[in-house]
């Protein structure tokens, strides 16, 4: 095996916003330089969508999965909605925001918990 090969992507490493952020070639005190004035929720796309691009390989996706996570602020508009007829509910937030596979979208909802909050919620982190 040729030693000059990259390592394989592992999304696992990417556990906290700052690492991100350094996948993206970016550092914390230049996201928020980049995102200062900017509503609370918008920083969260940001940070949501930053967090999709990093789960993804660096790649933008359009059809996958949706990151599944549980909100503590219960607000039933965001998160849920009951179809005509049946007593379900689904998420169906961040559409923008897909992940390549249900792994990496199951580990983005319950790794990123505080930065989906802030972008579903606009709460400050």
């Amino acid at each position: 095996m040729d030693n000059s090969a990259k390592k394989e992507f592992d999304y696992k490493e990417i556990d906290t916003f700052e690492k991100v952020l350094q996948f993206k070639g970016e550092t914390l005190a230049q996201f928020k330089a980049r995102t200062a004035g900017m509503e609370v929720d918008t920083i969260g796309s940001e940070k949501v969508k930053a967090i999709a691009f990093a789960m993804n390989g660096g790649k933008h996706v359009t059809e996958v999965y949706y990151p599944w996570f549980y909100n503590p602020n219960r607000s039933f508009a965001s998160f849920a909605s009951g179809g005509f007829g049946h007593n379900g509910t689904e998420a169906s937030v961040g559409t923008r925001h897909l992940i390549i596979n249900w792994e990496r979208a199951d580990f983005a909802g319950k790794t990123f918990l505080k930065e989906y909050s802030q972008f579903i919620n606009g709460a400050d982190v």
